[in-house]
């Protein structure tokens, strides 16, 4: 490290997040590290002649913001320019969606069209988008459209016939094809191994290596612009690893990625090879893990519940039966398997869970894998992804076993209304993304915004911890639920470096850890949490030392 730091950064609070040292004046980095932290008066005193040094005006620096739980690579192909990208927080109305459809059909001339995001729930005016219904749309090209959720996908007779599903296609592992009564598909897919072949066929050259590439960095490029440094890539297709390698080692890229690929028993039986270990920070990629979906979502009720959906409308538009309580990917047996296999192969293991019922088969299939090495699973420091349904008693069970949790709070935000009065009820909503009982567990929990499924953006997950107030209606669901504001910092900061096993290296401002910042235009401590997006905004990011965005 040099004896003069190349940037200091003054003139704000620091939130450090390390417990012995809370808060400072100033931050002194060289070759990408902190190289100090303390009182303005020490950290100016080593400046030296090409020392640049940043008044922060009042601006506060906190660590680089982690997405605990992120899909860049989905973002990448999804919703990068020139992308269709029709989720509800960009286009409400379901009429609109079909408009744009419509639209980008005739533009794209015979060649495939792929739509990303609708949402039944939220669209209400948006039809099923069955087969015939988008043949009409495009009676010769592939047309393929993806819910928000990335959980469905609906295909067009063109689609269907360019990834060969028919009648005779066996639903893989995990994943189905809805077909009608005399066996013929649909066009709807369930779950993400039936979703992608149509995906593939519709995203068409967007997986040309010189595409992806400025997809990559499209992605990367808005990370960086809501103060993210690191992030997950959680359900990497194993043939996109060297993509993502190859991101990393493009000059300037901003954000450090680390992936947990795609679950399946054939990745298990290969054994280590496309297993990195847990690569330390300097290496701005890295596989960290195995992804399962033990389930679907509560928005097209393939979540498994010991409560009962309610019978409306709203669900029988997602195509539930009265008084579903939905299901399983996998039954209790296939999934405890799956996790021994990676665990037994010291793989950490990330479960995308949301019904109280699915979490118990989560939490006995981890028990299961620890029977002859309990510290062995406490090493690998197992995931719940989610965790929507999840109960206090199940938080305290995950707790003891060593896995860790990581919650996606702005499910309230634009869902809560959802939960509370078309999906399930009230008390279901109050104790949705329970954090507060997360917290009290004993976890060192994440927020998380899952990439595409919800706008990208640590700010609004910790807003919305706070609060816990949607953005329809502005109800308040589950106040007892609340984290307090350090709470929720840490929430993005440095307990997500934790489950990464990057604890040392990146979430903390301390001599020796990089020098990933994020600049907020205030103290967040100090913000009406009712106001917390109106009074606090990321101002720059900086990424081992260098600027990589700017308000």
């Amino acid at each position: 490290m040099a004896d003069h730091p190349e940037l200091i950064l003054t003139g704000g609070p620091v939130l450090t997040m390390d417990t012995s040292a809370p808060e400072a004046e100033a931050i002194a980095v060289s070759d990408g590290l902190i190289q100090a932290v303390g009182t303005a008066e020490r950290v100016l005193a080593l400046r030296g002649p090409r020392t640049e040094t940043v008044d922060l005006a009042g601006q506060s620096v906190l660590p680089g913001f982690i997405e605990a739980h992120g899909h860049p690579t989905t973002m990448a192909l999804a919703l990068a320019p020139p992308a269709l990208d029709v989720r509800p927080f960009m286009e409400p109305t379901g009429q609109g969606v079909l408009r744009r459809i419509r639209e980008a059909v005739a533009a794209a001339e015979g060649e495939p069209v792929a739509a990303y995001g609708i949402d039944l729930l939220l669209q209400r005016d948006l039809p099923p988008l069955e087969r015939h219904v988008l043949d009409e749309m495009s009676p010769h090209a592939p047309l393929v459209v993806l819910t928000n959720s990335g959980h469905a996908a609906y295909a067009n007779t063109a689609a269907l016939r360019a990834a060969r599903v028919t009648r005779d296609t066996p639903d893989p592992a995990g994943a189905r094809y809805v077909r009608d009564a005399d066996g013929e598909p649909t066009g709807v897919a369930h779950e993400t191994a039936a979703v992608e072949p149509l995906a593939r066929v519709a995203i068409g050259d967007r997986l040309r290596p010189d595409r992806l590439a400025a997809a990559l960095d499209w992605a990367y490029a808005e990370h960086a612009r809501v103060g993210i440094t690191t992030a997950t890539d959680m359900a990497t297709l194993p043939d996109l690893v060297d993509a993502l390698r190859q991101a990393a080692e493009r000059p300037g890229v901003p954000l450090r990625v680390r992936s947990y690929l795609i679950g399946t028993a054939a990745l298990a039986k290969e054994g280590d090879q496309r297993f990195a270990g847990h690569a330390p920070a300097t290496e701005l990629f890295g596989v960290s893990g195995i992804k399962f979906w033990a389930e679907g979502t509560a928005w097209e009720g393939s979540i498994a519940t010991s409560f009962p959906y309610q019978d409306n409308e709203a669900t029988r538009r997602i195509g539930l039966d009265p008084c579903s309580h939905g299901s399983m990917n996998y039954t209790p047996g296939e999934l405890a398997d799956l996790v021994r296999m990676f665990a037994e192969r010291g793989f950490p293991v990330a479960c995308h869970v949301h019904g109280d019922v699915t979490v118990d088969a989560v939490l006995d299939a981890y028990e299961q894998a620890a029977q002859d090495d309990p510290q062995r699973l406490r090493r690998l420091r197992p995931r719940l992804e989610h965790c929507g349904a999840v109960t206090p008693a199940q938080f305290r069970r995950a707790a003891q076993l060593g896995a860790t949790v990581s919650l996606f709070m702005d499910h309230i935000r634009w869902w809560g209304d959802v939960l509370a009065d078309d999906l399930f009820s009230s008390e279901i909503a109050d104790n949705w993304m329970a954090a507060r009982s997360a917290q009290d567990a004993g976890h060192r929990l994440s927020l998380h915004n899952d990439g595409a499924c919800s706008p990208t953006d640590p700010l609004s997950s910790i807003a919305t911890a706070l609060t816990r107030r949607t953005l329809r209606s502005g109800r308040v669901h589950g106040t007892r639920e609340r984290l307090t504001i350090d709470e929720a910092l840490r929430a993005v900061t440095v307990n997500p470096a934790w489950q990464l096993h990057l604890e040392n290296e990146i979430g903390m401002v301390r001599p020796g850890m990089r020098a990933d910042l994020a600049v907020l235009s205030r103290d967040p401590r100090t913000a009406d949490p009712d106001r917390f997006l109106d009074q606090v905004a990321v101002t720059a990011t900086y990424f081992g030392g260098r600027p990589t965005w700017t308000a």
